[in-house]
């Protein structure tokens, strides 16, 4: 699979997909992934908990959770394909 789709294939996943995906590669991924990245996935994991939770969230607030989802989706997919690409 080339880097280009498996760029587009992450690209379709679901935000609790991608949540889901950084939790693997925080807590089950391979050691051949860099130490540095499963940190870094793990601290995604936690930010994805905060942004797909919405009980109740006044306006401000979903807007301030919409735009952290943007930035998580675009980081988590980052990740996915460096560590595809290595893999």
């Amino acid at each position: 699979m080339s880097p280009q789709d498996s760029q587009a294939s992450f690209w379709s996943l679901a935000s609790p997909q991608l949540a889901e995906r950084c939790r693997w590669i925080a807590e089950i991924a391979p050691k051949t992934v860099d130490a540095s990245l499963r940190a870094e996935a793990g601290r995604l994991y936690a930010a994805w908990l905060d942004a797909l939770d919405q009980p109740r969230d006044d306006f401000d607030e979903k807007r301030r959770k919409a735009a952290l989802r943007a930035g998580l989706r675009k980081r988590t997919i980052e990740i996915l394909v460096k560590i595809d690409r290595t893999g």
